[in-house]
């Protein structure tokens, strides 16, 4: 599947979904981001060295802005926000989310996450929640983080699926599984390094065995096991944060 496919199937799942279109706001989706919501509030905590005092923040893949609300509410109340994603279909879904949090988020823009519609050194914080692996050009899209952050802002990729090479197809097949949906890919972070190093960003990488739903006893043995022996996070199938930091 090339690029172009993979993006259109991107924008049109919004208009489509049958929980999350934006004709709507069900049950279903509040529930569903408020159980992910639990996820991100503990993670926003491990990272706050990176949130705290950010004046100008950018969300990319945000879908329905849910994540940014949320910040915006309980962290960071008086920043300006500013919400991206590849959909229209899912910026015009933010609403919803504003009045939930009674907030008010302060632009939306339908572009992609490579391309971005802003001026050089425009963010103290940049973040994606369980977004960056539908990213199709990873390397692109750091470039551009690169150029909108300003010095010694941090970009951070919360919850992304990580793996080694050895089972990077294996964990693919898997995420893939579990959705199918939307095309989903896994971060190597031995591969992520290297890009942060071709771009210029300062990287940081915490392997943070996180599930936001434990689909069987399997699974939940699983993340207990290579929470017990850290080294195997290294090499079998795991979750990571990433944050990259201008220090230009």
């Amino acid at each position: 599947m090339n690029i172009e496919e993979k993006e259109k199937i991107e924008i049109e799942f919004w208009k489509n979904a049958r929980h999350e279109n934006p004709s709507e706001f069900s049950v279903h989706s509040f529930l569903s981001k408020t159980l992910q919501l639990q996820t991100f509030h503990k993670k926003i905590h491990k990272r706050i060295q990176f949130i705290r005092n950010s004046k100008n923040v950018l969300e990319l893949g945000s879908g329905q802005g849910w994540a940014s609300c949320f910040l915006k509410k309980w962290f960071l109340p008086h920043s300006k926000f500013t919400v991206t994603d590849i959909s229209p279909y899912a910026i015009a879904s933010v609403k919803y989310w504003e009045e939930i949090y009674d907030i008010k988020i302060d632009e939306t823009h339908a572009c992609k996450s490579y391309q971005l519609p802003f001026d050089d050194n425009s963010f103290d914080l940049i973040f994606c929640y369980a977004a960056a692996h539908h990213f199709v050009k990873i390397e692109e899209t750091l470039n551009e983080v690169k150029r909108v952050l300003k010095k010694n802002g941090s970009c951070i990729f919360f919850y992304e699926p990580t793996s080694s090479k050895l089972f990077y197809k294996l964990h693919m097949k898997y995420v893939n599984s579990l959705d199918p949906s939307t095309p989903e890919d896994v971060l190597i972070p031995a591969e992520m390094e290297k890009i942060a190093n071709r771009v210029g960003l300062t990287y940081y990488h915490f392997y943070d065995v996180e599930s936001q739903h434990i689909r069987s006893l399997f699974l939940g043995f699983y993340f207990k096991f290579i929470s017990t022996f850290g080294f195997l996070k290294r090499i079998l199938p795991s979750s990571s944060d990433f944050v990259f930091v201008n220090e230009d």
